[in-house]
């Protein structure tokens, strides 16, 4: 398995797979939006909610909130030494206590950890009018998709490496490119070339006269593979984190059959 760069910043992480098939990319897909560990609000207790909104629609947006945090700082509740009861190795708790009139955004959620807090400052939560108040703590956990999607980490992706092939002269080879919706098709006498933005979508080919001349088709072996971070890790650490959940399944899968013979 080869994988090279395409383009890469914190919060989208684009690569190409290579030598490998679409059962192991999707296993990285799955993995990486719903088996890798996420921090995210999972209880809220309210001390007064003067607001317009109900402590349930409240509630629900306090845990869409993606947070920011370092995931070798944490453990699962259930398995932490303080045996779920919640400490600092297993929740980060924040407090909110404003009076209106004012809105309540993000940054008004004051975390019991520095090092953790919310990845946006100006996400709204709701709005005060004279004299109301909102005050709560919420208590905040590790998770995966698996659990609830406010704990998915990433939206990911994959689309087959586009390969073209071209078996004579094309009558109307200009307008072939042309039709193609991310120009990603180049015809030059009996060579045809095409890049990466190209999706399949064959328009190329019924355009294409007389029919049967040009293919595109998806290489197999070859993904583009997009990780896009919908929480407070970086695309990379998701990618990363997903391969090394992959390889302790493929171990415990090696361990299993071998108690088997």
């Amino acid at each position: 398995m080869k994988i090279k760069i395409i383009d890469k910043s914190d919060q989208k992480l684009t690569f190409l797979l290579e030598e490998t098939t679409p059962q192991f990319a999707n296993a990285i897909r799955r993995i990486s939006m719903v088996e890798v560990p996420n921090l995210a609000i999972n209880v809220v207790n309210f001390n007064k909610n003067d607001s317009v909104l109900y402590d349930e629609i409240i509630s629900h947006r306090l845990a869409m909130i993606p947070l920011v945090f370092n995931p070798k700082d944490f453990n699962y509740k259930d398995v932490c030494d303080c045996e779920g009861n919640g400490c600092s190795l297993c929740e980060v708790v924040f407090a909110i206590n404003k009076k209106g009139p004012g809105k309540v955004y993000s940054k008004d959620m004051k975390s019991s950890n520095a090092s953790v807090k919310p990845f946006h400052d100006n996400i709204l939560i709701t709005e005060l009018d004279e004299g109301q108040v909102l005050k709560l703590t919420a208590a905040a956990n590790l998770g995966t998709g698996r659990d609830h999607a406010k704990f998915n980490a990433a939206i990911s992706f994959y689309r087959y490496y586009p390969i073209v092939e071209l078996k004579g002269q094309l009558k109307n080879a200009e307008e072939c490119m042309k039709v193609c919706p991310k120009n990603a098709l180049e015809i030059k006498g009996n060579k045809a070339t095409v890049t990466m933005n190209c999706d399949l979508c064959q328009e190329c080919v019924k355009t294409a006269d007389p029919q049967g001349l040009l293919e595109v088709h998806g290489d197999e072996r070859r993904f583009v593979f997009t990780v896009e971070s919908i929480s407070g890790l970086t695309a990379e650490q998701i990618t990363l984190a997903a391969i090394d959940i992959l390889k302790k399944k493929a171990k415990e899968l090696e361990k299993d059959i071998k108690r088997l013979k």
